[in-house]
């Protein structure tokens, strides 16, 4: 196995982990509570979703292969996952988050990753 997915996935999942503490922060803390929801739920979902693309993607675009992609995103998706649950535990949230959000990540974050690998290859012409 190649270690180049994995080290793209932990660089793409630090940046978002700092993201998504700062976007758990102005969700959570009471002294934002005059910044909109809608806007602020599009953010949180649409940074992690760039993210994991940009893993799957960039992955897939230098090894030409799918599981590449796979793997960047998910490892991307666990990270940010487990800063935002436990973002959401020192905010006074269950401690189920601690389990559930890096699950939630990594799931997303290798379905994410796989369709943008997808989308790479397909860009480059390469089968999968």
């Amino acid at each position: 196995m190649d270690t180049e997915p994995v080290l793209t996935g932990l660089r793409v999942g630090v940046v978002l982990a700092v993201a998504v503490v700062v976007l758990a922060v102005v969700g959570l803390a009471p002294s934002f509570a005059w910044v909109p929801e809608v806007p602020l739920l599009l953010t949180a979902t649409l940074v992690p979703v760039v993210g994991f693309a940009f893993a799957g993607y960039h992955c897939a675009s230098a090894s030409h292969r799918v599981l590449d992609g796979v793997i960047a995103g998910a490892v991307a998706g666990l990270l940010s996952g487990a800063s935002g649950g436990l973002s959401y535990v020192l905010f006074g949230k269950p401690l189920l988050n601690l389990i559930v959000g890096p699950a939630i990540g990594a799931v997303g974050g290798a379905l994410v990753g796989a369709v943008a690998a997808f989308l790479a290859l397909r860009r480059v012409g390469t089968p999968s």
